[in-house]
């Protein structure tokens, strides 16, 4: 029997980290739509190019042309035994499309559950350099207060951590996101952890919760 996993979660939650450390665990490979978008526009496919032109004028990319590229995904040898999601869905339309498609199949939603104040707290507190780096004022601080360890290169806060983001993406996530988890609990197919923990904590209670479930 084919397993899919679905990783719900705020951003700044973690979900991505938990994701990849439970892939790593299942030997399951993550679908992630910016992932499969970035490899379409290096392909330069035409649905590459009209990505491109749509995501470099802050459009999203429509829910059929993202749902297709999901399933073509899925057919890849990698996923025989299932996989797990990272991102998507996050709309009502992404979610009804997906659930359809994997019907016949063990469908878990794996909710990382973290409060706004601490959203807030974890994006608002990172900081990265040009070299690719990144650091956290609390949880990851750099050696010199403001400088890269490695290069020497002053760090700055990105413009998705900027607070009017993180109230902009948060909004996103409560009105558009979050309904899709009521779906997962009626049905009792979701896995709620509390993503407030440290990181190993967290990925262990994922674990427990999966091996109840399954």
């Amino acid at each position: 029997m084919k397993n899919y996993y679905i990783f719900f979660g705020p951003p700044g939650s973690g979900k991505g980290t938990q994701a990849k450390k439970v892939a790593e665990k299942l030997t399951l490979p993550i679908i992630s739509t910016g992932e499969i978008l970035r490899q379409e526009i290096e392909m330069k496919s035409e649905i590459g190019l009209k990505a491109q032109k749509l995501m470099s004028q802050g459009k999203y990319v429509q829910d059929e042309v993202v749902g297709n590229l999901i399933i073509k995904r899925l057919r890849k040898k990698d996923a025989v035994n299932g996989a797990i999601f990272d991102g998507y869905p996050r709309t009502e339309f992404q979610q009804n499309f997906l659930v359809n498609k994997l019907k016949k199949f063990n469908t878990l939603g794996i909710f990382v559950a973290v409060k706004d104040a601490e959203v807030k707290r974890r994006l608002g507190g990172r900081r990265a350099c040009v070299c690719g780096q990144t650091y956290h004022l609390k949880f990851k601080p750099a050696k010199k207060n403001g400088i890269c360890d490695v290069c020497g290169g002053k760090l700055f806060t990105r413009p998705d951590d900027k607070p009017e983001s993180i109230k902009t993406r948060l909004e996103v996530y409560h009105s558009l996101t979050e309904p899709l988890l009521k779906y997962w609990e009626e049905n009792g197919r979701m896995i709620k952890v509390d993503g407030e923990q440290k990181i190993d904590k967290v990925y262990n209670d994922i674990l427990a919760k999966l091996k109840k479930k399954n």
